[in-house]
């Protein structure tokens, strides 16, 4: 028994927590092929239901760039409106989809301008921004169109919950919150709203810009938008939903224009693979030494526990706070169990050490 974790023999059992753990963090990534498969199929729970001629509640509450409260319906001021739905410290999509709408302004006339012929309000629907980020969007944003008139017309806000909920509601814009990766999970796209609030019009992806078949820019690329901002402002309404797709901006990567696994969880997955190999040769060395022994087997056990405790199919948050509490109690049992069959089983193999002064006459 005590064979099993000499020095000679340990290898195995390290190589065994390390392929668990890279295959754990894999498998969460979606490296793993099931998970491959998986990115393909959309999320129920994350979509835009296409709601068109319904009407957004204006007089819902919110707060600018510059801290002040506000309603949607101050910020939409009797114009037609492009309102976006992001949250300002998304990784992925959201900034592209702000990008957008900004290559489309900036391709309209100056007769057509934000602040003067139509507004553009950004809703951030993570409850926890507040309007420092908002302003720091803004300032972005609005320097890059360069044009004045955005100054009063480009609108960054946030807000509460509440009214978060309503907005995204009447919008059919679903969407949800991964605890683990703490990232947003959500379609990207904007809408068209008239002056009174109804939406008339909604643009998927994260480009609004006309191109032709062979994918080049048209002579006017802006044209559908802003024939949609003149239309809204008449009170119109397209009858007819848009049959293109709505990305997921869940582990989306804009330069690729494909979903790819998240680099920097991999980068983590590399360090932990870095540190365990430090430790490998550290315990190669001081295997010998009982007490450390336990030590290794015990941090060896907790590792081999992490991704299991991690990545599992069901989240920790669905249990209960006391069956949470009480996965410590075998996890520290088994690592007890462990650390006392370790320390004994080196005991055994130490030599005995001869008697100081036996066999001297």
């Amino acid at each position: 028994m005590s064979n099993l974790i000499s020095c000679r023999r340990g290898r195995p059992l390290l190589a065994g927590v390390v392929t668990l753990v890279l295959a754990a963090a894999c498998h969460a990534q979606g490296l793993a092929p099931g998970r491959v498969q998986d990115q393909d199929k959309p999320n129920p729970n994350v979509g835009f239901d296409q709601r068109l001629g319904d009407k957004v509640p204006l007089d819902l509450t919110f707060t600018d760039e510059d801290g002040n409260e506000t309603t949607l319906g101050k910020c939409v001021n009797g114009k037609p409106t492009i309102l976006v739905l992001a949250y300002y410290r998304c990784p992925m999509l959201c900034g592209e989809v702000l990008a957008g709408v900004l290559d489309a302004c900036r391709h309209m006339p100056t007769s057509m301008t934000c602040g003067n012929e139509f507004n553009i309000v950004a809703v951030s629907f993570d409850p926890k921004e507040k309007h420092e980020l908002a302003r720091a969007k803004k300032m972005h944003f609005v320097t890059e169109y360069g044009r004045r008139e955005a100054d009063w017309g480009w609108h960054f806000l946030t807000g509460h919950k509440e009214s978060i909920d309503k907005l995204t509601a009447a919008c059919g814009f679903r969407y949800e919150f991964d605890p683990m990766l703490k990232e947003y999970n959500h379609p990207s796209g904007i809408m068209v709203i008239t002056p009174d609030g109804v939406i008339a019009r909604y643009f998927p992806g994260i480009e609004y810009l006309d191109r032709g078949a062979n994918g080049q820019l048209l002579r006017d690329p802006a044209k559908t938008l802003r024939l949609t901002l003149v239309e809204a402002s008449e009170g119109q309404i397209e009858t007819t939903p848009s049959d293109k797709v709505f990305l997921s901006c869940y582990q989306y990567n804009p330069h690729t224009g494909k979903y790819s696994a998240n680099v920097r969880l991999i980068m983590q997955a590399g360090g932990i693979l870095t540190l365990l190999i430090i430790a490998g040769f550290y315990a190669k060395t001081s295997w010998r030494i009982p007490g450390f022994r336990v030590l290794v087997v015990g941090v060896l056990a907790y590792i081999a526990l992490l991704p299991v405790i991690m990545y599992t199919a069901m989240p920790v948050n669905a249990l209960p706070n006391w069956a949470q509490r009480a996965v410590f109690v075998p996890v520290g049992l088994v690592v007890f169990l462990l650390g006392r069959w370790a320390w004994k089983s080196a005991k055994r193999a130490q030599p005995a050490q001869p008697m100081v002064g036996a066999g001297v006459e």
